[in-house]
């Protein structure tokens, strides 16, 4: 066997290794979900806590609404509850919107600081000083549910401190490209950040539906301003020793990009920043994990990692492209185990989709848009290769609300 060879299985074996242990990873999580019987809150709390629900918004009149009316039905004392619009760099209607609805407007214009990073950080600390137990974040796209500070109060009576609410795709059956969007977010919600929560492993903040109690933003006060300054809040907090707790009882809703062109800024945002976050933050986290000896902080990295879909995929694409060919130039026995391994990993994704399928529900529009679903992941995929390429660019896009 010449070096080629041999350097080939070798690169080979490494890829498969890295790509079964991924998939193992998600099918222990999902049967651990499907089979656990992990006890929910049933929102019955004490209703002693006092909620701000804070809402950055960069020219959202078509959209924040809705938002302000799901706030008003939101089945709480109203003493215990206010609401906070940042009306971040508007040049649009926004702060009349708001203005309507009778809530606080913090207007904020800077625009060599622009993005929900910076406005956070500029507004938690006023929001924080009017003496709220909790604060709730809540992006001006999205509805919550009518119950959900029934079901935090419960959560923050048992000693939790920091909260993510279930994140759910309102529109699923738009188009193919948004039931593949459903159909991903539906495995995340419940077959990978619900069980690792119940397990007591690390969960990412995701932007929208967060919960904090006072006392963590007092200690660590916001100055996440990335693109993607949700999981970047993630990694200081789990350093820091906070747990983040998600909670499938509750949710937010929200629209996910229908249009390419949507998908393409949204996802671009997200894929490029996630990769400088774990750039910037995994060191430090790998470095204070092996300082202190806590397992959840290696977690925590491994997940920045493996949340990100299109890396995933692309990398079991790669073993199983790898092992193909060490069967082509090598067909012993070692390319046969290889080969079989990717297999077998294909056969435990295929699984894996199907469960959310079913979770997500069927429908004989829903088979229809199933079909077209390797078509999407393929786009999917196309976007995530140009974000690779957009790796240094830091600038802040909205995404556009229709395209």
């Amino acid at each position: 066997m010449n070096i080629v060879v041999l350097s080939l299985l070798v690169l080979c074996t490494v890829s498969v290794a890295i790509a079964t242990f991924v998939c193992l990873y998600h099918l222990s999580l999902m049967f651990f979900a499907l089979f656990s019987r992990s006890q929910r809150r049933s929102g019955a709390g004490t209703r002693c806590h006092s909620f701000a629900i804070v809402i950055p918004a960069h020219d959202e009149e078509a959209t924040i609404a809705l938002t302000l009316d799901s706030c008003a039905a939101l089945e709480y004392p109203k003493d215990k509850i206010a609401i906070y619009v940042i009306a971040d760099n508007c040049s649009d209607h926004t702060v009349e919107v708001a203005a309507g609805y009778g809530v606080t407007c913090l207007v904020r214009n800077d625009e060599a600081r622009r993005g929900k990073g910076y406005a956070l950080e500029w507004a938690l600390p006023q929001v924080v000083a009017d003496g709220y137990d909790a604060i709730v974040v809540l992006d001006a796209d999205c509805e919550i549910d009518a119950r959900a500070l029934n079901v935090f109060d419960a959560h923050l009576d048992s000693g939790e401190r920091v909260l993510q609410a279930d994140y759910v795709v309102a529109n699923p059956d738009q188009n193919a490209r948004t039931y593949v969007l459903a159909l991903a977010n539906t495995l995340e919600n419940d077959c990978f950040y619900a069980p690792k929560s119940a397990l007591g492993m690390a969960v990412l903040l995701r932007g929208t539906g967060m919960v904090f109690h006072r006392d963590v933003l007092i200690q660590f006060p916001w100055h996440a301003r990335s693109i993607v300054e949700d999981v970047e809040y993630s990694c200081r907090l789990l350093w820091g020793g906070y747990r983040i707790c998600f909670v499938p009882e509750t949710r937010v809703i929200s629209a996910f990009p229908a249009a390419r062109s949507q998908l393409a800024i949204q996802r671009a945002r997200w894929i490029g920043g996630g990769i400088r976050s774990v750039a910037a933050c995994a060191p430090q986290l790998v470095w204070e994990g092996v300082r202190t000896g806590r397992v959840v902080l290696f977690d925590a990295v491994l997940t920045m990692l493996i949340a990100s879909r299109p890396l995933v995929i692309a990398q079991f694409v790669l073993s199983l492209l790898l092992a193909i060919l060490c069967w082509q130039v090598s067909p012993a026995a070692w390319s046969a185990i290889l080969l079989a391994c990717c297999l077998v990993v294909a056969a435990g994704y295929i699984v894996y989709a199907a469960t959310g399928v079913i979770r997500l529900g069927i429908s004989r529009r829903r088979i229809w848009l199933l079909a077209c679903t390797p078509l999407k992941v393929v786009e999917y995929l196309f976007v995530a290769l140009k974000s690779l390429f957009r790796y240094g660019t830091d600038g802040w896009q909205r995404t556009p609300r229709t395209d």
